[in-house]
Formats: structure tokens, C-alpha cells, sequence
């Protein structure tokens, strides 16, 4: 089977769901290997799962992360001390987690396996095969029948809930809330930033059901001290003047739900030293990833409206003239709570189509101009990028967002572009 291959069979992967500790047996048990932080929320989890690596990283472990979707390659869901899986070593996880799949169910293999359930399966094994020291792992969609849920972490974050994945996860916020709130393991500690009442109602029982700890942190008192295009500096109660190099005020909120987690690990190994160096040097590509100055150039994967609204509100604390938007959602969104949320502050948008799932760009243009901004059409992603730049000035901005694969596809471009220049 060659990569090409083994790719397309992967990607084609949609059954009805394995069994996952039986599987996880024939393997070693690779997830009993591993001291594991568990990761849940609508916005913001890579973000914390970024963090929390390198706080770890900086502190002297060899960690592994594991992290959903990717941008480019699937390699950059698994990660130690940020350095992918190679595409070799990628192909024969995949190899060996298939062989045992197949063991157990013969024909039937494809019509039972799901791509993220192999995913994870591989990352497991990868990361105990190559005997990292810690393990921060990212729920997929959800937490309570995610296939991250076989893993046991004495230490779990939920970031924040907000209507998302609703023909999944649920039409409320309670329901959505019900299923991320498993993040949290039998007689763990869950951390969270989540202050509506719906969902605290949902967390509390599921923290009393499996008798854990729960840390809810006012992400309110977080003050901000300053931001510009390289970062920023925030204070936390006794932690004055912490840097991130991530933009936006959620990223703050991100970083503290990071330092507490790794806090509440009480690991003599993680000191202030590590925390604060893990915090500034930490970075996640496709949130607020700023890729050129003049004009200045960033790609946000914010997809849905809350992620859109933190993308508003952080945009609105910088300098710049004018904001060129590039904007391609995928379908099954709430499309005008997202255009509400951003479109306010533009003046100019341009809508394309986002890679899997994207709706038409056409359709997107004539929703734009439904709420009062003009808008061009222009299907394909990089022809839309380079009408954004063509139209720029010097101190103008031009955003890609509103999907992460429409990120991942101009982050391939602007590669490409930067080589041909």
C-alpha cells in the first residue's frame, strides 16, 4: 500500500464504530502508558492543547500532542515536543493499527472503522512507542462518545461551550454541554472557563456523577496590560505581566486555562520559569496567525459565531486601516449569526469556498449582501486571496476566515506563493 493509498483509505473511513478497549488490548494498551491531559469545548481547546505542550515541553518532558483537524497534512495531528509524525512512521501506525482491526473484524473492517477512531488509535500507540513522558490530548466533536474518551486523565479542561456541531451534539446548550462536560475522568479534577448557567448546570452533575473536582476560573479577571501585532502581556490574581505570542483577548483566557491545568498537576518540574516560557513561546497555526506585515495578512479559523465574535473583538484592540475579509463557511453552520458577528467591522469582503463541506461562493456573496455589505463571488480560495491583496494597502488587513479548512488551503497557497517570490 503505498502513502497515496493509505490516505484515501483512511479518509474514506466512515462505519458504525469499533470497539476501542478491545482493540486498545491487542495494542498494549498504549493509553495506561501515558499520563494524559484531556482537552473539551467548542472554541479554544488547540489552543489551551498548545499551551499546555509547550508549559510541559519547557519544563524537561518529552510530550505528545494530539490535536484535530489539521491544516495541511494529517501528520500535524500527532506531535512530540512539536515536531510531527513523519509521513513513514504516520503510514506504519496506520499499518499496525489496521492489521489488529482486521484481526478482530475480517470483511467487515471498513464498515466498522471511523477515521478519528483510527486516528486516535495510531496516536496512542505512537506516543508510547516512543515513551513520551506526558500526552495532551483533544477531543474530537464532543467528549462523552468521542475516541478520546479511553483515556483517563487526572487533570481535564473544558474551555467553554457554544452552540456547534448541533446536528451531533444537540440544538441547546445544556445538551452540548452534557456531552462535553465527560471530558472529565473518575475522580479527576475538571477545569473550566464556562460561566452560563445551562451549561454549569450540565458540568456540576457530570463532576458529581463521577465524583471529581471541579475548578471554574473567572476568565473576567483576567487584565489585560497590553497587545500589539507580536503578542501580548496579561496579569492572572498573583501572575503580573505574563506574555503570550498568540493575538486576541481568548487567547489570554486560553493561556490561564493552560497554567491552571498545569498548576493543578502539581508537578515539582513545572515552575514559574517553565510556565511563563511555555506560554510566550507557544503557538498554534490557523488561529489568529498573522503571516506578513504590509499589508498585513492573517488567517483566523474561526467556524461558528462565538469563534467569530472573540475574532471581532480581538481585531477591534488592533491598528490597522481598512479589513479585506476572505470568508468561505462550511455548510451545516448558522451562516448569519457568523456573518452578524464579523461582518460589522469589514469594509471590504470577498466570499469563496471553503475546502469540505464549503457552501458555494455565490451563495455566500448573496448572503453578504443580504446584510447590507457588497460582496464578490470567487469560488476558488487563492484567485479570492489575491483579489484581497491586489485591493490592500500598506497598512490594510486582509483576514482569511470562517473555516479551518479555507485556512488550510491559503496557508498551502501563501507557502507556495512565498517560494515562487
Amino acid at each position: 500500500m503505498t502513502y497515496d493509498q493509505m490516505l484515501q483509505k483512511l479518509y474514506g473511513l466512515k462505519g458504525s464504530g469499533l470497539d476501542l478497549e478491545r482493540i486498545l488490548t491487542l495494542l498494549g494498551e498504549p493509553q495506561k502508558r501515558l499520563q494524559a491531559v484531556r482537552i473539551a469545548g467548542t472554541n479554544g481547546k488547540g489552543s489551551v492543547a498548545a499551551f499546555l505542550a509547550q508549559i510541559w515541553q519547557e519544563s524537561g518532558y518529552r510530550v505528545g500532542l494530539f490535536t484535530s483537524p489539521h491544516l495541511i497534512s494529517p501528520e500535524e495531528r500527532i506531535q512530540i515536543n512539536r515536531q510531527l509524525i513523519s509521513s513513514e512512521e504516520f503510514q506504519r501506525e496506520f499499518e499496525r493499527v489496521w492489521s489488529v482491526i482486521e484481526r478482530l473484524y475480517g470483511a467487515e473492517s471498513e464498515q466498522r472503522a471511523r477515521f478519528f477512531e483510527i486516528l486516535a488509535l495510531m496516536a496512542l500507540d505512537y506516543f508510547a512507542h516512543q515513551n513520551v513522558d506526558d500526552a495532551v490530548i483533544e477531543c474530537g466533536v464532543g467528549a462523552r462518545r468521542d475516541a478520546t474518551r479511553v483515556i483517563a486523565s487526572h487533570v481535564s479542561v473544558l474551555t467553554n461551550v457554544a452552540l456547534d456541531h448541533t446536528e451531533t451534539l444537540g440544538p441547546t446548550i445544556a445538551q452540548i454541554a452534557y456531552e462535553k462536560a465527560a471530558v472529565v475522568s473518575e475522580g479527576g479534577m475538571l477545569i473550566t472557563g464556562e460561566s452560563q448557567p445551562d451549561a454549569l448546570r450540565e458540568i456540576e452533575r457530570e463532576v458529581s456523577v463521577k465524583k471529581a473536582q471541579l475548578r471554574r476560573l473567572d476568565l473576567e479577571k483576567i487584565s489585560l496590560v497590553h497587545q500589539d501585532w507580536d503578542g501580548q502581556i496579561f496579569s492572572w490574581h498573583s501572575w503580573k505581566d505574563v506574555e503570550i505570542g498568540m493575538l486576541g483577548a481568548h487567547q489570554c483566557a486560553n493561556a490561564v486555562l493552560a497554567l491552571e491545568a498545569a498548576l493543578a498537576l502539581n508537578d515539582p518540574q513545572i515552575d514559574e520559569r517553565a510556565l511563563r516560557a511555555g506560554l510566550k513561546k507557544a503557538r498554534w497555526p490557523g488561529r489568529m496567525e498573522l503571516l506578513h506585515k504590509k499589508p498585513y495578512v492573517m488567517l483566523d479559523g474561526a467556524k461558528n459565531p462565538a469563534g467569530l465574535s472573540a475574532l471581532r473583538q480581538a481585531l477591534e484592540r488592533l491598528s490597522f486601516d481598512r479589513l479585506m475579509l476572505v470568508i468561505g463557511i462550511s455548510n451545516r453552520k448558522d451562516i448569519d449569526a457568523m456573518l452578524d458577528a464579523i461582518l460589522p467591522i469589514a469594509d471590504g469582503v470577498i466570499a469563496t469556498q471553503a475546502e469540505f463541506r464549503g457552501i458555494s461562493a455565490e451563495f455566500l456573496a448573496q448572503k453578504v449582501r443580504e446584510h447590507g455589505q457588497r460582496c464578490r463571488g470567487i469560488p476558488r480560495p487563492s484567485e479570492a486571496l489575491e483579489q484581497a491583496l491586489a485591493q490592500a494597502n500598506e497598512n490594510d488587513l486582509v483576514c482569511v476566515t470562517g473555516s479551518l479548512f479555507l485556512v488550510g488551503a491559503a496557508k498551502r497557497w501563501w507557502a507556495e506563493r512565498s517560494q515562487i517570490v
